[in-house]
């Protein structure tokens, strides 16, 4: 059959409308998550694999995140792994890399707080008001800034009761204000990964770790660390990103980024807080039962700790300004009074 000049346009222009009419279909995109988290974690069961399930709920299937088997690269290295492209979505741990991520520190101090529940949202609303414009995760979109439950002293050889029990252990620590700590308190700081206690504690190469109570079953340590310490107030606490490739991130439509952002910043951190809060519990109810009670490092002993400590506020500052913090004491200050104000 042969259309006429004004019957083919015609018929062109019908197809068109009907095309014109057919809905889009959206293009998913499959972000790649590398994982070190083992299974069983707390984060990982309660709070991430959720998380990835909403992700794609949220953005109604144009994005999904696919786990890779294993980890990509090593552990302390994800930040780099995220920025370089490697994998487009991890979860680092900027205390790995000492001296890089400097002003983030301040969320580490020694006596900051040890609650999780408080701590953990509250962190990632502090970064973004006071650390975010200083651009330490240049090449890495923070999806959510958070911390742990704070990180408390296991041992195989002794209780510790006093600043002199420290002498001469050999203890693994996670990040700088650790091993500053460690170091004040006489012991002998070795900074290694969380994935790799379990063979330096079996092995007898490190006597102890600063460890979250809740990773201590989930790493199966507990066998290995008869001695528990719980300073109040804590030590340490460790700061861990959420992170996805700045680029990934950008190439994302507009409405995707926004429903991701809701689900992850402090609402992400705060799920975190919570799940470790019980995971604490559990953790110190599993060893109770095994005979290895926790103990509550004595109240004049603590008193010298902090002394002891002290130093540590003082170096952050001094690096603070280096980087270009005008007033580091006033953001330690608010730090802790918006903490105590969230009490």
């Amino acid at each position: 059959m042969r259309f006429s000049l004004p019957r083919l346009a015609a018929a062109l222009a019908l197809t068109g409308a009907f095309a014109a009419g057919a809905p889009a279909v959206a293009q998913t995109t499959t972000l790649k998550y590398s994982n070190w988290l083992p299974p069983g974690q707390a984060m990982r069961v309660e709070v991430v694999e959720p998380w990835i399930a909403e992700v794609e709920k949220a953005t109604q299937g144009r994005v999904k995140i696919e786990t890779a088997p294993k980890v990509v690269g090593t552990l302390p290295a994800q930040f780099d792994v995220a920025r370089d492209g490697q994998a487009d979505l991890v979860i680092f741990i900027p205390g790995y890399t000492p001296n890089r991520f400097d002003l983030l520190e301040v969320l580490q101090l020694p006596f900051v707080s040890d609650n999780p529940e408080v701590y953990a949202p509250l962190a990632d609303r502090f970064y973004r008001k006071h650390l975010a414009s200083y651009n330490e995760f240049k090449g890495v979109h923070p999806l959510s800034v958070y911390v742990v439950s704070p990180g408390q002293i296991f041992n195989s050889k002794r209780p510790l009761r006093s600043v002199a029990d420290f002498k001469g252990l050999k203890m693994r620590s996670p990040q700088t204000s650790a091993t500053q700590a460690l170091t004040l308190l006489g012991a002998v700081p070795i900074s290694k990964p969380v994935s790799e206690t379990y063979e330096l504690l079996s092995s007898g190469v490190i006597d102890g770790t600063f460890m979250p109570p809740e990773s201590i079953p989930a790493f199966k340590l507990t066998e290995l660390v008869p001695y528990a310490t719980i300073v109040p107030g804590a030590v340490y606490n460790t700061v861990l990103v959420l992170g996805i490739n700045e680029d990934k991130w950008k190439s994302l439509r507009a409405e995707d980024r926004e429903a991701i952002s809701r689900i992850s910043g402090d609402v992400f951190a705060r799920q975190i807080g919570r799940a470790y809060a019980n995971g604490d519990k559990a953790a110190f109810e599993t060893m109770r039962k095994a005979g290895k009670p926790a103990e509550v490092f004595p109240a004049p002993a603590l008193a010298e700790m902090k002394q002891v400590l002290l130093p540590i506020e003082r170096e952050w500052m001094d690096k603070a300004k280096k980087k270009g913090m005008a007033d580091p004491q006033k953001v330690l200050d608010q730090l802790r009074a918006d903490i105590a104000a969230a009490r």
